[in-house]
């Protein structure tokens, strides 16, 4: 089991990767990125649990209201998390993080793993930025995208 000091290494050499590729940010949807980087293991539907780390600060995760506190108790790393209601676009919470984290131009990495309608979604809410794979940088920072879900791991 890591520690959420392993995390926070992990999420530094992230963010020393972002800045190496010029990205602003990375928007994560659950897969091996967000295994790796946070530990959190959460299954895709459609609900959208988003997490966006920036090139400095720590990380923000955007979840369903009704999931809020199960999510806690599996984030380890970062304390900004922004619960969204079936009324709400998740989405707008996710342009709002990157504008709280000066994320206003620019690139920002997209997960892989993201489906389309979450990188169409975030693109509405943030049109000025322009959005990249987040791949290079993630296997950068030592993230193997090869694992399926939830078992991404550092390369030996």
């Amino acid at each position: 089991m890591q520690t959420p000091g392993e995390f926070h290494t992990r999420i530094e050499k992230a963010q020393q990767a972002m800045k190496e590729f010029g990205l602003g940010a990375i928007v994560l949807e659950p897969g091996p990125a967000m295994m790796y980087l946070t530990g959190v293991r959460w299954g895709k539907s459609e609900r959208s649990f988003i997490v966006v780390i920036p090139a400095k600060g720590e990380p923000a995760y955007i979840l369903p209201g009704f999931e809020e506190m199960r999510a806690r108790e599996l984030i380890h790393v970062g304390t900004d998390i922004r619960a969204w209601q079936e009324d709400e676009s998740p989405y707008e919470r996710v342009a709002q993080v990157l504008k709280d984290r000066g994320v206003t131009a620019g690139r920002v990495g997209m997960d892989d793993a993201a489906r389309y309608f979450v990188f169409d979604g975030v693109r509405k809410q943030a049109p000025k930025l322009d959005y990249v794979s987040a791949t290079q940088a993630l296997k950068s920072a030592g993230v193997d995208l090869t694992q399926p879900l939830g078992r991404g791991r550092a390369k030996q």
